[in-house]
């Protein structure tokens, strides 16, 4: 890894006082590199995609982690001197600074080591601290990267919650896609196959005549045959109101749902990132 900019050279360009957020600002390629290094073993280890929330809930971690392992060493008017970060002999992140508090000059070393979890949740990284310099015990910085983390359990749901909607809307999609191209001769055998009462054996006229059921018809086998032709054409649309309407209302539906937790979803990262 290169070597960062002295505390001097980064301050000219930083508007951030607090030496925690200076060390933060100058170690954004170091938290890009172990979020690329933890998808890498997310995809290994869980099979899955590793999506934007995953690597933003992965991001926070990290910067908790190390804000945790800084922080409660060090104090706004301190001065950053100088910082390297490299791999260590274990491949771990080292980073080695040299602190100065009232004119007298500290070393500072963290190393991050990777102490895994069961998901993206629990995964974390634990630093091993070594430095000469008095502990402040301070957690301000810390506290609000904790609280962006719970915010993140909200996005979670919200993840959950999207990624069912995604799948309602292809289980949608795939039976308009089948059905709406549907002949109504098509949906008929469909409604034969089915056993639909209109497309039962009808009786015929004759035998409606020996039931003394041709009155209910006004004794006209010309409107007899005309009910029949009726409530089988009945079924079709019916068919087509269950099969076709309904499925194209609720796709607008739960289309319009996923936008609006999308729209949750992404507030909460840009959120998560100020």
């Amino acid at each position: 890894m290169k070597k960062l900019k002295s505390y001097k050279q980064f301050l000219n360009e930083s508007k951030q006082d607090n030496i925690v957020n200076v060390i933060l600002d100058a170690l954004e390629p170091t938290i890009v590199e172990m979020v690329n290094e933890t998808e890498a073993w997310f995809s290994v280890k869980f099979k899955q995609e590793f999506t934007d929330f995953d690597r933003e809930m992965t991001r926070l971690n990290l910067i908790f982690d190390m804000v945790k392992a800084i922080e409660s060493y060090t104090k706004p008017t301190d001065q950053l001197l100088s910082m390297n970060v490299r791999k260590s002999v274990k491949g771990n992140i080292q980073i080695d600074a040299q602190i100065q508090r009232d004119r007298e000059t500290y070393s500072f070393s963290t190393e991050a080591i990777y102490a895994g979890g069961h998901n993206i949740q629990r995964l974390h990284y634990r630093y091993i601290t070594k430095t000469s310099i008095p502990k402040t015990g301070a957690s301000v910085i810390s506290k609000e990267y904790s609280n962006k983390i719970k915010k993140m359990t909200k996005a979670e749901k919200l993840n959950f919650d999207i990624e069912n909607l995604e799948r309602d809307i292809t289980r949608v999609k795939e039976k308009l896609a089948k059905h709406v191209p549907m002949t109504d001769a098509q949906i008929e055998q469909e409604l034969i196959d089915a056993q639909y009462w209109a497309y039962k054996a009808n009786p015929t006229w004759d035998e409606l005549v020996k039931r003394d059921a041709a009155k209910n018809y006004n004794n006209s086998e010309e409107e007899y045959n005309a009910s029949v032709a009726k409530n089988k054409a009945d079924g079709i649309e019916f068919w087509k109101t269950q099969n076709i309407q309904w499925p194209t209302n609720r796709l607008k539906a739960l289309e319009k749902a996923l936008a609006k937790e999308r729209a949750k979803l992404a507030a909460i990262m840009s959120d998560s990132q100020h």
